[in-house]
């Protein structure tokens, strides 16, 4: 079994995580407010492109910030399976 998230661990990676990618969800497009704490469905999550269940890592590659709401109904559901933000501009960087 992986190692779990929590702590300074996942303060750490959620910091990497806004630090390469934005406060933007990956998911929606949307801004991230980061003043918001869980339970909030639009406060900060980290998604795993490839989800641990399906052998994604806690990579920097495979990690990206997005909104607690979106993650959750995300589950695992492959990329490929998700309809991307409308404005691919504003997350790719293009």
């Amino acid at each position: 079994m992986g190692r779990r998230w929590g702590g300074r661990r996942t303060q750490a990676l959620r910091r990497l995580v806004l630090a390469a990618y934005g406060a933007r969800c990956h998911l929606c497009g949307d801004a991230i407010d980061l003043a918001r704490r869980g339970p909030d469905p639009l406060s900060l999550s980290i998604d795993h492109v490839v989800p641990r269940s399906r052998g994604g890592s806690d990579d920097l590659s495979n990690l990206r910030p997005a909104h607690l709401g979106c993650n959750s109904a995300r589950q695992a559901t492959p990329m490929s399976h998700v309809t991307p933000p409308r404005d691919e501009r504003r997350f790719f960087g293009a």
